[in-house]
């Protein structure tokens, strides 16, 4: 976003939430409150729909679940009304991750679709590959291997083929990882093993510690699964050893809720229960029911495990107050999803009644108000976009004015009333022949421009001709015509094809020579001529 038409102060600000995303969360959200006061002071929605995508940003890598609900919720609907789809797409997959980790995996999979939607719209590449990946665990979380293969082939195929993309190394490695996944849980162990010797040989130097964590946790299971105890055994002492509790929550989670079960299987109590607590702290903030309920079921089947019945009893009654809870949740997520929706349709509905408006001021500015034809301004801009086009196709091109003959003596002799409808005679027989590749405009008074794109000089002569023919056929009478006892009109024709030292103005140039020969010859007629001015076709007169 441009901060230059702001002030010292929001400048500044801007530059040090940006400095410190990621960085320093309590400078993140100091600078982020002035902004906000700020914003709305001056009803800016632009700059609301960033603080509030930043806040819920950092809300996020805090594990405030309910703050970052809170503010994400508000930023989507100020970036939907200020068109900042890349925040917007970005900001529908947090939303998605939020309500996967909540519980809801239809809403989930509901936002991430239409983050998708927005990515695709507006070319957003990068996050699109980002919720392509999250749609891809869905499905496997789900049990849904093929479905979810689709979507890291997807992103495999872009990736490998941008390696100067952003975050290479950690899109690559993730893509491997959800691959090896898919296969282990499709019994494919040789294409697994093959994804995690491809991240130990090309990226795991590069990955920071929660991707390295992640991957461990990949290790571990496939380890597992094929029965090499001392490698699994391995993986399992490094992430007891780097697991903490200063991590993103909803980044993590569900790794180190499957390292939870895997460890019940193994019968390693001690590493178990301090995972329990670690996961414990991690969700302290960010008061998600669904995420509390998790580890209380890895609870409830450790104690079942070993008998433990009264801790076991407490445990699953605490289980069933927690689904209580989480139902109770559930439903203001449908409602605040809704209520998102319904702030949605209402910004989409003050857009487009802002693009009708715009549109007909735009078409207002472009048409003559008198015959509804394209104006001159509506001229300029089309002659100059035909003649780049014949210029760079090698196509041909025509331009015709015309004007009606003695058309000063028949509006003072019959009034400007009268001559106003002579006019929107003409008009009228000018739009019956606009279509594909003919432009008409009224270029001011009684005359009229036409333009004829990738016609034969044959075709372009006949259609004038026609046009001629039409006019004259409404038998409008004109007693004060030297041309005839009704009204008619004399037709210049500039027809060729244009070349690189040549200006689309040229063309209107030559047009109104071949009128001014019509005129000075005899009028009711028509002469074609090319570039170099010289006549190559001309009509008979008509009485």
């Amino acid at each position: 976003m441009d901060y230059s038409g702001y002030n010292g102060k929001v400048r500044t600000w801007m530059i040090e939430v940006e400095k410190n995303r990621g960085v320093n969360a309590g400078l993140v959200l100091k600078y982020c409150e002035e902004i906000e006061k700020y914003a709305v002071e001056n009803d800016d929605i632009r700059l609301l729909g960033l603080v509030c995508f930043y806040m819920g940003e950092t809300y996020y890598l805090l594990n405030d679940g309910e703050k970052l609900f809170h503010y994400i919720t508000r930023a989507i609907t100020y970036l939907d009304e200020s068109e900042q789809w890349k925040q917007l797409a970005e900001a529908y997959n947090i939303m998605a991750i939020t309500s996967l980790n909540r519980g809801n995996a239809p809403i989930a999979m509901d936002y991430y679709l239409t983050g998708l939607n927005y990515c695709k719209k507006y070319g957003i590449t990068h996050q699109e590959n980002i919720i392509n990946l999250n749609v891809g665990t869905l499905y496997l979380m789900n049990g849904q291997e093929n479905e979810a293969q689709k979507y890291f082939e997807k992103v495999k195929f872009y990736v490998e083929r941008n390696p100067q993309i952003e975050d290479y190394a950690n899109l690559m490695t993730c893509i491997y990882a959800n691959l090896g996944r898919c296969y282990l849980q499709k019994g494919m162990v040789d294409k697994a093993q093959e994804c995690v010797e491809q991240i130990d040989k090309s990226y795991w130097d590069s990955l920071h510690k929660a991707e390295k964590l992640y991957v461990l946790c990949f290790k571990t299971r496939f380890y597992y699964s094929i029965g090499k105890t001392a490698l699994c055994e391995e993986c399992v002492e490094q992430i007891h050893m780097q697991m903490d509790a200063d991590m993103a929550i909803m980044d993590i989670f569900d790794d180190f809720y499957d390292f939870g079960e895997l460890l019940l299987d193994m019968d390693k109590d001690d590493v178990f229960w301090d995972t329990v607590t670690i996961l414990e702290k991690m969700i302290k903030s960010s008061r998600i029911i669904n995420l509390q309920r998790k580890i209380v079921s890895l609870k409830i089947k450790w104690y079942r495990k070993n008998c433990q019945d009264d801790k076991y009893l407490r445990a699953t009654g605490l289980y069933y107050e927690l689904t209580e809870i989480m139902e109770r949740e559930n439903r203001y997520m449908i409602a605040n999803m809704l209520g998102v929706r319904s702030s949605l349709e209402h910004a989409n509905e003050k857009r487009k009644e802002a693009e009708a408006a715009n549109e007909q001021l735009q078409k207002k500015s472009e048409t003559d108000p008198l015959t509804n034809l394209a104006n001159r301004f509506r001229l300029n801009d089309y002659s100059a976009e035909a003649f780049e086009h014949a210029l760079e196709k090698g196509g041909k091109l025509a331009v015709e004015i015309l004007d009606i003959d003695y058309f000063k003596e028949y509006n003072d002799n019959y009034g400007h009333q009268a001559g106003d409808e002579c006019i929107l005679a003409i008009a009228g027989e000018l739009r019956k022949m606009q279509s594909q590749g003919v432009f008409c405009a009224r270029y001011g008074g009684d005359e009229f421009i036409v333009i004829y794109e990738g016609m034969t000089e044959e075709e372009v002569f006949d259609r004038a001709g026609k046009l001629r023919q039409n006019i004259m056929a409404l038998n409008m009478e004109h007693a004060y015509s030297k041309a005839a006892k009704i009204v008619t009109v004399s037709q210049g024709i500039c027809f060729d094809i244009p070349r690189e030292e040549n200006k689309n103005w040229d063309f209107l140039h030559v047009a109104d020579t071949m009128l001014y020969q019509v005129k000075r010859q005899s009028r009711n007629n028509i002469v074609m001529g090319n570039l170099q001015q010289k006549v190559i076709k001309k009509g008979a007169s008509v009485v």
